[in-house]
């Protein structure tokens, strides 16, 4: 690894998962809209469809869009009472309690019109838009962090239509914008991942190389 690349990687391996979150930021929300409309502008997309989309809230907004997620969730749990409890406590200690959320979504319309134009790829495309979203999200994640914030990658929209639509409907997009992924951020309260060491399987199993 040379010189050049020794930051970027500084950043790659700090990087975490961090649940417990404080609702405080090294930044101001004008800071942070500049963080985001940058990675926005500058991720790569296929086709450079720019199909990738963003929201980021924070105080009221943020507190509202968790509540919105965990009465939706709920709702997915079967009636099963012990869950309910476990995501009640997960949802408001672990994502609620940061600064703010970033919202990640695709454009549904964007991925559409490539296909009707391109037919062969049309199964492709979505596959494609959801690698486009993996690295506009990592990229925010990578640059929260490089500013003193935790954050974690939160799935839950995808689990029913119900929870989709409740948080269009709440950011005021458009329906055709799906929502890849929830970024919870704020200054960490206490250490990475469930507070133990992160174990790698061996790199060398994981990798393979070819030179002349």
């Amino acid at each position: 690894m040379s010189g050049k690349s020794a930051a970027f990687f500084e950043a790659v391996v700090n990087r975490r998962t961090y649940y417990g979150l404080t609702n405080k930021s090294t930044l101001t929300n004008d800071q942070l809209k500049t963080l985001v409309q940058t990675a926005v502008k500058h991720a790569p997309t296929s086709f450079n469809g720019q199909q990738s989309r963003a929201v980021l809230v924070t105080g009221s907004h943020h507190i509202k869009l968790w509540e919105t997620v965990l009465e939706n969730y709920l709702k997915t749990l079967g009636g099963d009472k012990a869950q309910e409890e476990t995501w009640t406590t997960r949802i408001n200690s672990n994502f609620k309690s940061g600064y703010g959320t970033v919202v990640f979504l695709e454009d549904e319309d964007v991925i559409n019109g490539f296909a009707a134009k391109m037919p062969p790829l049309a199964q492709k495309l979505p596959i494609w838009s959801q690698n486009s979203a993996g690295i506009l999200q990592y990229i925010v994640w990578t640059a929260l962090e490089l500013e003193g914030h935790g954050a974690s990658l939160q799935h839950q929209t995808q689990m029913s239509p119900d929870i989709q639509s409740a948080v269009t409907n709440l950011l005021e997009v458009p329906p055709t914008w799906t929502v890849s992924g929830l970024m919870p951020f704020g200054i960490p309260a206490g250490p990475p991942g469930y507070g133990g060491p992160k174990v790698f399987q061996p790199v060398e199993d994981r990798t393979k190389f070819l030179f002349d």
